[in-house]
């Protein structure tokens, strides 16, 4: 008898896992404007399929044929891991005569809200490792004043001869652009916004460049931010260390009603993009902080038929965000089917809460 409740009560668990898993994995198709409790399932994904796989395990060592309900969703679910493990390597190919190398970076205004100094020459040193010839920066915008750190001087001196689209080099005064950025060893033959529905640091700019004889556009974007205040960083830190009730539902209504919000504006800002990308006369090279996961409707939306280059040649996990929040990987860089990426690489630094994002790409 006893037995039997115990089943009972983890097959009622392990069905609520199995839906909301199921929830996850056709979240990336629904909008978070017709439906926006999904969004939650799918920022989740990696943890309902955790525990999914463990009630299988559970189900399967005391052979009991419910383990099925866990396994038919593990299976559903692989439609996705490969956006967030990638298992096996491509060989690191040695960059080509047709070949560039691409950089994504949320800068964090380089560290300018840290309150201790910076290492610029390991910043710089990193990039000459990387030899970039197309930088797409998010948050790059020189604060000036006491907020100024040597490295963006620095930055501007080292890519003295890089054309630049929205960034104002070594202006003196605020704002130099609005943060969002390409920077290019490659002539630019037009540039402009792609959109600009929030009218803040997270736009989307386009440059025209020509390689070769070939012309692509560069697409650099930083999706709608969920604005986290100092107080919501510590209600997480407080939750991650099982203290939630030290902060109260207040809190923890605060920072989910600020990532609802951040879920249903983005849609409209990846609807936008993707039908902007849809009328491109040239192939896209698109790289950002989309502020969402894999099995986000805005990544899948942005993303379209693009390629993924983890997906197509990163190695095992990849997560791009450093903060306080729980690592995912809300970094990208995706390009059209015609090209090739390889040698896709995250590195991490002493300021910014994020990761480089780098690959080479083949055209």
């Amino acid at each position: 008898m006893k037995q039997g409740l115990f089943f009972w009560i983890v097959f009622s668990l392990n069905l609520f896992a199995a839906i909301a898993l199921g929830m996850a994995i056709i979240a990336p198709y629904i909008s978070p404007k017709t439906f926006w409790p999904i969004a939650f399932m799918g920022l989740a994904f990696p943890i309902l399929l955790f525990s999914n796989i463990v009630f299988l395990l559970f189900w399967s060592l005391v052979l009991d044929k419910r383990f099925w309900l866990s396994f038919v969703l593990i299976a559903l679910s692989f439609i996705h891991v490969s956006k967030f493990y990638r298992i096996g390597s491509n060989p690191p190919d040695a960059k080509g005569a047709n070949s560039i190398n691409v950089l994504s970076f949320n800068t964090h205004y380089m560290g300018a809200f840290d309150r201790k100094d910076q290492d610029t020459s390991f910043f710089i040193n990193k990039l000459r490792e990387i030899q970039p010839d197309i930088l797409c920066l998010q948050e790059f915008a020189n604060l000036g004043g006491s907020f100024e750190k040597p490295m963006f001087r620095q930055f501007f001196k080292e890519y003295k001869y890089y054309k630049t689209v929205n960034a104002d080099g070594l202006s003196q005064s605020y704002p130099t652009g609005y943060g969002v950025c390409i920077v290019s060893k490659y002539p630019i033959v037009n540039s402009g916004y792609l959109e600009q529905l929030n009218q803040s640091a997270n736009i989307t700019v386009f440059a025209d460049i020509v390689v070769g004889d070939k012309t692509i556009r560069v697409v650099n974007t930083h999706l709608k931010s969920i604005v986290f205040e100092k107080q919501d960083y510590k209600t997480v830190e407080h939750i991650s260390k099982a203290e939630g009730k030290a902060y109260g539902w207040l809190n923890i209504k605060r920072i989910l009603s600020k990532l609802k919000n951040a879920f249903i504006l983005r849609c409209t800002q990846v609807e936008t993009i993707r039908e902007k990308l849809n009328n491109s006369p040239y192939p896209i090279i698109l790289c950002g902080d989309f502020n969402d996961s894999p099995t986000s409707y805005a990544y899948q939306t942005i993303k379209g038929n693009l390629l993924d280059a983890f997906v197509e040649s990163g190695e095992g996990t990849s997560t791009t965000y450093t903060g306080n929040m729980p690592s995912f990987r809300i970094d990208y860089i995706l390009h059209d089917p015609c090209f090739k990426s390889s040698r896709y690489q995250t590195h991490a630094l002493n300021f910014s809460d994020h990761k480089i994002v780098s690959c080479t790409i083949t055209y």
